[in-house]
């Protein structure tokens, strides 16, 4: 009978808590004893009689994270081009399991797998028998979008064929030479990248000169690591390339819920007050992603924070996920529904910095939803979003106490800061009352109809399927990080993850390898690290002190930055007088050194063979040696000296 162990798994032998470290070739098992720290080999025979004797027995609710067929968790952590085939499979799958229920007849799949191709510029389309397997193994696994992804993470080739070298004298020459106003081809500019490599293979010794590319593969290398519209922008101008990137209608529409989020931020025109003293304290600010076909609000985030990342995140998380928790909250909120949750095709927004950010990026990836950047300058191009901004201000926020109107004009005499009287948390509990209970239950004008009216309408002809275990556990952990193992531990931030596998996932790892790291920003406590030889994921204990449970990611660094400057400055030195004391504390320790070396030279002499004995305490006090000759003994002064230069450079 085979023993359900994996590398990782906590067990209990003989009531004693013990982690499998690792299975050996030869059957045998390592468990390390989490109390002693001492380690047991134990065979695959003494392993089964325990377990049949029930002295062995495997924990229930493993924080290691794991899928039977060898592949990782969740999606984020399949490799780059791993990503790409999956994203490429589905397609072709999804298209099929649209048109045809029966997916293994060549006749029916064929057609439809050539039509997709063409959609999606794929040169290489899958045969039929590819088609039938892709189908056949989604269908079976649940719709498991996991089951695309390529099974060959361990096979071909480790690392890449081009050296390093090769790369940078690419990069150098391509930003010399082609991307220019001189618009030189992908001919001349090879020819200059192949004079280039021989040239520095010149200063090279021969068993390390570096291998040449071809035309073919230099010309991959271009479309693979440049951006098109870069390109474009230095060889014909940035106009020319932001016309020709343009979207190509007068305005984006969207044809079913979830095809098309738009999202965006602005200062709400209110002051809030602190829930302490009720003294005024800023504006707040509000993201919002909005459905672009139905107009129902996916999601919607307040703080008293600059846009940020972490925002945007906070957002999506949000829209993607159920809305039932918000509506428990509220006053009568059981009486009302906010259904929006789901997938995403594709996200627009403008080109901000926290919209370029590394976990903003991160997300849509996870989501496998598109990044549309507006132009900049160009705000119709998410006129939705825009909109409802200005449809909150109006209808809600101008009517709430401590309004500061749109624009000094509106405001006239109007005391904002006097009238302040609302706290973030109610400004928040206002805002979700009116989402829910006048702005999706009132007419649209574009719509014809309500907003949760035009949602109930076409989800039951576009029904959003939904989210996989695997993408719950991405959103829950949004925060992305590569890190480094150190002393088995992991780090970013200020925090501090441990787990007991940590020090002996360091010694099998390379070194200096770095490892994903997700943290759930709502709770920097819950983060995870992707174990890459076991394909798993680990659930890590948070040790920076302080860290109470459901403490945010914003909480963090706010408290980080207030101890940072939570300096008492009446008590701190005046900073001549700190200076001036600095000097006297190192000129004195120098002094001690100085007298220690004159002492131990005196040693000597009066050691030495004809010389005269040591004078005593009292009549070396009695004839100091001066304090500016450092080195008395008259051998090292003659043996070691310094010329005094004139500013001519001549010895004086």
């Amino acid at each position: 009978m085979e023993i359900p162990l994996r590398e990782g798994f906590s067990v209990t032998l003989f009531g004693k808590p013990f982690r499998v470290l690792n299975i050996l070739p030869d059957k045998a098992v390592s468990l390390l004893n989490e109390r002693t720290s001492a380690i047991k080999q134990l065979s695959f025979v003494d392993i089964g009689t325990y377990r049949q004797q029930g002295s062995l027995k495997i924990v229930e609710g493993q924080d290691i994270l794991f899928r039977e067929d060898g592949l990782p968790p969740i999606p984020a952590a399949l490799p780059n081009h791993h990503r790409q085939e999956l994203q490429r499979r589905l397609r072709y799958v999804q298209a099929i399991l649209e048109q045809t229920t029966t997916f293994s007849r060549p006749h029916q799949v064929t057609p439809i797998t050539q039509a997709v191709s063409q959609q999606i510029k794929d040169s290489h389309p899958p045969s039929a028998s590819s088609a039938y397997r892709w189908c056949h193994a989604y269908v079976s696994s649940g719709e498991d979008i996991m089951s695309l992804a390529p099974k060959t993470a361990n096979c071909g080739r480790r690392h890449g064929q081009v050296h390093q070298d090769v790369i940078e004298l690419f990069y150098e020459t391509i930003d010399s030479f082609y991307l220019t106003r001189s618009r030189h081809s992908r001919r001349q500019t090879h020819d200059e990248f192949a004079d280039r490599i021989i040239e520095a293979n010149q200063q090279r010794p021969k068993n390390d000169w570096l291998r040449p590319v071809s035309y073919t593969g230099f010309c991959k290398l271009i479309n693979r690591l440049l951006d098109p519209f870069i390109v474009m922008a230095r060889r014909f101008g940035e106009k020319m390339a932001r016309r020709h990137f343009r979207t190509r209608r007068a305005g984006p529409i969207a044809l079913f819920p979830l095809e098309r989020v738009e999202i965006d931020h602005t200062c709400l025109d209110i002051i809030v007050v602190d829930p302490i003293t009720k003294q005024p304290i800023k504006r707040p600010t509000c993201t919002v992603a909005i459905d672009k076909r139905t107009r129902m609000v996916c999601g919607i985030y307040i703080d008293l924070e600059p846009p940020s990342s972490i925002a945007v995140l906070m957002c999506l998380r949000q829209a993607v996920s159920s809305k039932q928790s918000i509506l428990d909250s509220l006053p009568n909120g059981k009486n009302f529904t906010w259904p929006v949750a789901g997938q995403f095709r594709l996200i627009c927004m403008d080109n901000g910095p926290e919209f370029h950010g590394k976990s903003h990026k991160q997300f849509c990836e996870d989501m496998r939803a598109d990044m549309q950047y507006c132009p900049p300058g160009k705000p119709w191009y998410k006129a939705g979003v825009e909109r409802f901004l200005g449809t909150l201000n109006r209808r809600l926020i101008h009517q709430l106490p401590g309004t500061t109107w749109s624009n000094i004009v509106e405001r006239g005499d109007y005391p904002s800061e006097k009238l302040a009287s609302l706290t973030l948390h109610e400004l928040r509990e206002l805002v979700f009352r009116w989402v829910v209970i006048d702005y999706h239950n009132t007419r649209h004008s574009e719509l014809g109809e309500t907003p949760l009216q035009c949602w109930n309408r076409l989800i039951n002809e576009h029904p959003i399927p939904p989210m996989p275990t695997s993408l719950s556990l991405e959103i829950e952990t949004g925060l992305t990080f590569e890190k480094t193992i150190s002393n088995g531990r992991i780090s970013t931030s200020g925090l501090i993850y441990h787990h007991p596998y940590l020090i002996h996932l360091q010694k099998r790892l390379p070194a200096k390898q770095k490892i994903i790291l997700r943290i759930d920003p709502e709770n920097v406590g819950q983060a995870y690290i992707y174990d890459p030889i076991n394909k798993a994921l680990i659930k890590l204990e948070c040790l920076t002190t302080g860290i109470e449970p459901g403490t945010t990611w914003l909480e963090f660094k706010k408290s980080r930055k207030t101890s940072d400057t939570d300096v008492v400055e009446d008590m701190s030195p005046d900073a001549d007088t700190l200076r001036q004391e600095k000097a006297k504390l190192r000129r004195d320790v120098h002094q001690r050194h100085q007298e220690a070396e004159k002492t131990l030279q005196q040693r000597k002499r009066s050691k030495a063979p004809g010389k005269k004995p040591r004078q005593s305490n009292a009549q070396i006090q009695d004839n100091p040696a001066p304090q500016s000759d450092s080195w008395s003994d008259e051998s090292l002064a003659a043996e070691w000296f310094i010329d005094h230069l004139d500013l001519k450079g001549d010895p004086r």
